[in-house]
């Protein structure tokens, strides 16, 4: 288990890189400072965005198959990952701020997940001008 990292993923690389090749500024890596540590927080546009690892956080579409030891440990884990994304969804929007999660396996439809962070970027910046 330690040798599982919880920052800096490649997973969480590719989107750092993506978010670059986008030229999107304004955003901080790993924002230990906000409910829930999201991976990627556009502070000032109040933009929360968590990259969830389908096993991590018991993805519904890939339904990935808990290990076969201490089934049970793992279950519980994995349960309370989801209880903790849905805590930490609330309080963030009941705090104001737009929460994006991208599932690990929407990362292979780059196109779709540069849309969902564009949208969410333009919404903020129409209600800024309103």
């Amino acid at each position: 288990m330690r040798a599982v990292k919880g920052k800096g993923t490649q997973l969480e690389k590719r989107f750092w890189a993506m978010l670059a090749g986008m030229g999107v500024r304004g955003w901080k890596k790993n924002a230990d400072t906000i409910t829930g540590k999201p991976d990627i927080a556009f502070i000032d546009w109040r933009i929360a965005i968590f990259i969830d690892g389908c096993f991590w956080h018991g993805c519904p579409q890939c339904k990935r198959p808990l290990p076969k030891t201490n089934h049970e440990y793992w279950e519980k884990k994995i349960k309370r990952n989801i209880e903790l994304a849905h805590q930490h969804n609330a309080q963030l929007r009941q705090d104001g701020w737009i929460v994006i999660r991208i599932w690990e396996h929407e990362m292979d439809d780059i196109a779709s997940v540069r849309a969902k962070i564009r949208h969410a970027l333009e919404d903020k910046e129409q209600q800024v001008e309103q």
